[in-house]
């Protein structure tokens, strides 16, 4: 089954906003609405809470899943999340996911929230927020959280709901295969994501555990238009965004890349001017070559190739961050052309 979802255009909108395209997704004939989980966001805008937003949109909808893409494991407590996730699931009628993964500083530093052993604690994070799901006490002595007889008073209506991690590193991904319910990274090329989800299966196997109902999904920038060059004008304009990481860009291309940008950039840099700079600096090092290959862009005809690609590739779950340039056109485009066309082949 291949899904499709929209992520919500943080920090770009005002959250009424945020909910209109939350419902307008459900009747455009999508499976998923995602939102980003931040404090602060790079380029800057307006940023909420999205657990509010995300209710808000649970309790007007019937059938799409509701996702974090992602949250954290240092803003709050994992007994916190858990009842917040488990009333969501429960406002929802269990159509809530989970996303998670290790953090970014410009989260925590600006406000002095600890942020050590991100990938450590994002692991005793997500056994605790289990636990607390699936039995009715728990005793735990970990390294970052301990418990004496703890409970919660609500459970999720989908017990447990699914943790996808967003594990755009090789750690990461060994993880995601062990003890994830989903993958959900960050956009690469299709040949790149292809490469990394076998590491994730094979760190599956080698544990023993079979991922028949694992969801390989990805967070990808689109842009369709019916003129190829003015859906890539609107990509090349946000061309750090789309290739997201020099790491990735590395791996893929081996390019050159100088060290004083971080090979993990945007989970370390700040939302201030220097770090902003930077990021606008790294898209300097991103091609055209590289915008097509870690996105949807293009004529309908091409995009609609660019899916295909992915799907063969292993994606089951697209996370479409729609950039137009019509936004109204993309969505038309994938609810009348691409979502039917997946539909059919799944009868």
């Amino acid at each position: 089954m291949i899904k499709f979802g929209q992520l919500l255009p943080i920090p770009v909108s005002p959250v009424d906003s945020l909910i209109k395209v939350g419902l307008i997704t459900e009747k455009a004939g999508f499976d998923s609405i995602w939102a980003a989980d931040h404090l602060l966001m790079i380029p800057k805008g307006i940023v909420p809470n999205v657990w509010p937003v995300l209710a808000v949109i649970a309790s007007q909808t019937q059938r799409i899943e509701i996702g974090t893409c992602v949250s954290d494991p240092h803003r709050i407590h994992p007994a916190v999340l858990a009842q917040m996730v488990a009333t969501l699931d429960q406002i929802s009628h269990g159509r809530i996911i989970l996303g998670l993964g290790a953090g970014e500083a410009m989260n925590v530093e600006h406000f002095s929230i600890p942020w050590n052993k991100p990938v450590k604690r994002m692991v005793e994070f997500t056994k605790v927020v289990r636990d607390l799901w699936l039995k009715d006490k728990i005793d735990y002595n970990g390294e970052f959280w301990k418990f004496k007889n703890a409970f919660l008073q609500i459970k999720p209506k989908r017990n447990p709901v699914p943790i996808y991690f967003a594990a755009n590193g090789k750690r990461t991904r060994k993880i995601t295969g062990e003890i994830a319910d989903g993958w959900l990274p960050t956009s690469r090329s299709p040949e790149l994501y292809k490469k990394h989800l076998k590491e994730i299966k094979e760190a599956a196997n080698r544990v023993g555990r079979v991922l028949d109902n694992f969801e390989p999904g990805l967070y990808v920038y689109v842009a369709v238009a019916e003129k190829y060059e003015e859906a890539m004008n609107h990509l090349r304009k946000i061309r750090s965004q789309v290739a997201f990481s020099p790491k990735m860009v590395t791996e893929a291309y081996g390019l050159k890349i100088p060290s004083h940008l971080s090979e993990n950039l945007y989970s370390e840099i700040l939302v201030t001017d220097d770090g902003i700079k930077l990021y606008e600096e790294f898209g300097s090092y991103v091609t055209d070559e590289v915008i097509e290959d870690f996105s949807i862009v293009g004529t309908p005809k091409d995009c609609a190739n660019k899916v295909e690609e992915f799907v063969k590739a292993g994606v089951k779950h697209f996370v479409l961050i729609n950039m137009g340039p019509n936004p109204k056109f993309v969505l038309e485009f994938f609810s009348n052309k691409i979502i039917p066309s997946y539909r059919e082949e799944r009868k």
